[in-house]
């Protein structure tokens, strides 16, 4: 036998299932039918990554802006080993990147998370690939004294950077 609290509690139970349900199954075609949408978009948008950009040698988009911490290291260690290859996008001219290079920022958009997208380096390996590395939390490490983290963000950025120039063996 139930107790009348029993039924208040299924009560309240269906009221908040029946409730719900729309928004779950709302949500659930939200992402059904989303996500090819999305897969499609970020397909393309490599696609013409690699026609405009990889078809002219340019494998690399490299996000930092002036911050004291990490624009100098950035100027003299990396840029004489990626400009040649690189797309560059400084964070701290933000607001004139539509004027400049509206599709480096659209590319930067798609591909950067909401952390450690600054500084940060796209690296456009075999197509359809895009690999992403985030470098603000190893410089972050590296202003305290601890650079473990950087030298292995720059050891996996130029291993895989200086991989796709390699020639392949036959």
């Amino acid at each position: 036998m139930t107790t009348r609290s029993e039924r208040r509690r299924t009560a309240r139970e269906w009221l908040l299932f029946v409730t719900l349900s729309p928004l779950l199954l709302a949500a659930l075609l939200l992402v059904l039918v989303g996500l090819p949408f999305y897969w499609l978009y970020r397909f393309l948008l490599r696609l013409v990554v690699e026609s405009l950009w990889v078809t002219r040698g340019k494998r690399v988009l490299l996000v930092y802006s002036r911050s004291p911490v990490w624009q100098e290291y950035i100027e003299t260690t990396w840029f004489p080993r990626l400009q040649p290859r690189a797309i560059v996008l400084n964070w701290s001219d933000r607001k004139n990147w539509r004027r400049v290079s509206p599709f480096a920022a659209l590319v930067f958009r798609h591909w950067a998370s909401g952390a450690n997208f600054n500084p940060m380096v796209l690296v456009f390996t075999r197509f359809p690939r895009t690999r992403r590395i985030g470098f603000y939390y190893a410089f972050r490490d590296w202003k305290h004294g601890d650079d473990r983290a950087l030298r292995e963000a720059e050891s996996q950025l130029f291993t895989l950077v200086e991989g796709l120039w390699k020639p392949r063996s036959a």
